[in-house]
């Protein structure tokens, strides 16, 4: 018989009494009051959870800090709205300062009723931000919100994980609640998906790396790395976690691990198939280390299937960050020795596995990924001069000690298209994403490197940062191929303004540069190539010269969006995954 209670019917209040009580809160502490009736709802509804309840705010706070102080576990204190708040905050700094977990829980009107002369209203988020580790706070969307009920999930575990960690102390929790306020529903309780911290100094115990190896060693596991420094005992350690026949990568070029070109083939084989095929190929376990993903296929299939699948983020991280929905586990560890630690466990563990698909996974993606490049290659070898055609022959032209940089927008994009073959090294500023700063970045990392550095940009992302043409001491190294596409080709491409009237005015904003003339002004060599032939020959002088030199490619920006679109909507219709 299933277990049954009843419950407040707002879904995201009862996830976070479900993470609050599953990640080591027994006792609560509650104040009365008629905003925050969904919370004291739900904590009345769990019995695994003590409820204590005052009516003064400041003496509930300052008694949940004695509770918490004697029993050494974190404890919530629940308010209503107002200034019920504030009176928690002398207890709350005291917590602070003697580094006890409190979780703090506020109810609050929405924020459009903020500072509108209704009741009990006032600034609430931040109100404690002196005197807690972090403030959080979740809006009054829709009840039955997938995104909403995913990050209340996701502040719970991150304020349990935060209020715990390194130097404990309180937390802040802000929860944004409309009308109606009382009414309950019948719920079945369900364990909640808690986000585990494994931290350590960089090693983490043994039996813990058996633990995870064994549970690795029986699981079809998908290796996923967002942008990263070059770093050869990483690349070593990944080389040799993702040569297990259970493992297969999904590396960005942006990662700087330089491992089969099958890895890279990221968005050519996510497109290549159908959503039913790839769904029948979804993995057990997803580690993940770097940061964020260009691919939006990717970050797209690991979402749809968030339920079928756990995700391990390994290394060092300010949040829980959970972009694929489905994070389990934050391993706080050197990635290059965890990594080659894990390999070691399950290379000893993976014969159990040989009759079961496990041990076929690694291969069954890597046919998958032959047959996507067979279909791209020959869709770009037939395909007419446009970005997509610029740029295989950029990319197979490079030589091996090349630093590459690379703007935002449709640039990076091509890179995880074409980008088999890797550089020395690949940058772009995607922490968060901007178009601003791209060239002058690639100025400045060609300072520091003693081979020569290539700027891929778009016409409209040089326009943005021109400046950096005029930069003090620019070196002779110093290479750049400007796409000119007549604007923000992008904006051509994605679904949100490719369609729109307004796109080329208002989005793609041709900049018409001068890029000659202030080549010239600037000092810098100049060259232009319209077609296929032309960048074969230009391209090569470019690298080889010996002075800073700027490569403008010329092509049409409308046909290469439809070039690329056709591409992206390719299928492999003979191969049974």
């Amino acid at each position: 018989m299933k277990d049954m209670i009843q419950d407040t019917d707002r879904n995201f209040c009862a996830i976070l009494l479900d993470v609050l009580e599953k990640s080591g809160v027994k006792d609560v502490v509650c104040c009365p009051g008629s905003r925050n009736a969904p919370l004291l709802i739900a904590a009345a509804a769990r019995g695994g959870l003590r409820k204590h309840n005052v009516v003064d705010e400041r003496s509930a706070a300052f008694m949940a800090l004695g509770i918490a102080s004697v029993s050494k576990k974190p404890v919530a204190i629940i308010c209503t709205s107002g200034t019920a708040l504030l009176n928690f905050a002398p207890a709350v700094a005291e917590a602070f300062y003697q580094s006890i977990p409190l979780i703090v829980i506020s109810a609050d009107r929405p924020e459009q009723w903020i500072d509108q002369d209704d009741s009990q209203t006032l600034r609430q988020f931040e109100a404690l931000s002196n005197f807690v580790k972090r403030s959080y706070e979740l809006p009054a969307w829709g009840n039955e919100d997938k995104e909403l009920l995913w990050y209340a999930n996701r502040i719970a575990n991150d304020a349990m994980i935060e209020a715990l960690s390194r130097r404990k102390g309180p937390v802040h929790i802000n929860v944004r609640l409309g009308e109606p306020l009382g009414n309950k529903i019948q719920r079945e309780l369900l364990p909640p998906r808690i986000i585990e911290m494994v931290s350590s100094d960089g090693i983490v115990n043994k039996e813990i790396v058996r633990g995870l190896g064994e549970r690795l060693a029986s699981s079809k596991v998908m290796f996923v790395a967002g942008f990263l420094q070059p770093d050869s005992r990483l690349h070593k350690a990944v080389g040799e976690f993702c040569s297990l026949p259970n493992v297969v990568a999904m590396t960005e070029t942006l990662s700087n691990l330089h491992l089969s070109e099958n890895s890279y083939s990221v968005d050519s084989v996510l497109t290549a198939f159908s959503g039913e095929q790839l769904d029948g190929m979804a993995p057990d376990i997803v580690i993940s280390i770097g940061g964020s993903l260009v691919s939006r296929k990717l970050k797209e299939y690991l979402r749809r299937n968030s339920d079928k699948c756990e995700h391990w983020a390994l290394g060092w991280g300010h949040t829980t960050s959970d972009c694929f929905m489905s994070l389990t586990k934050r391993v706080e560890a050197d990635p290059s020795r965890l990594l080659h630690q894990l390999a070691g466990v399950i290379k000893k563990q993976i014969s159990k596995y040989q009759d079961s698909g496990t041990c076929r996974y690694g291969e069954k993606w890597r046919d998958a990924r032959i047959a996507a490049r067979e279909v791209k290659h020959g869709f770009i070898s037939s395909a007419p001069w446009s970005e997509l055609k610029a740029f295989e022959i950029i990319k197979e032209s490079l030589p091996p000690d090349v630093n590459l940089f690379l703007s935002n927008g449709t640039t990076v994009r091509y890179d995880q298209i074409v980008g088999e073959r890797l550089p020395h090294a690949t940058y772009c500023n995607r922490g968060v994403s901007g178009i601003d700063g791209s060239c002058s970045t690639a100025v400045g990392g060609a300072k520091m490197y003693k081979g020569v550095t290539v700027m891929i940009t778009g016409d409209m992302s040089m326009a943005y940062d021109i400046s950096s043409l005029g930069l003090p001491e620019v070196p002779d190294r110093m290479k750049i191929i400007v796409i000119d596409n007549n604007g923000g080709g992008i904006f051509r491409f994605i679904p949100t303004t490719s369609s729109l009237s307004e796109r080329e005015q208002y989005f793609c904003c041709a900049p018409n540069l001068p890029l000659n003339h202030l080549a010239e002004g600037y000092g810098w060599e100049y060259a232009e190539a319209h077609d296929e032939s032309g960048l074969r020959e230009s391209l090569p002088q470019l690298l080889s010269s010996k002075s800073k030199g700027i490569l403008k490619i010329v092509c049409d920006g409308e046909l290469s969006a439809r070039l690329l679109k056709q591409y992206m909507a390719l299928k492999v219709e003979s191969l049974e995954l």
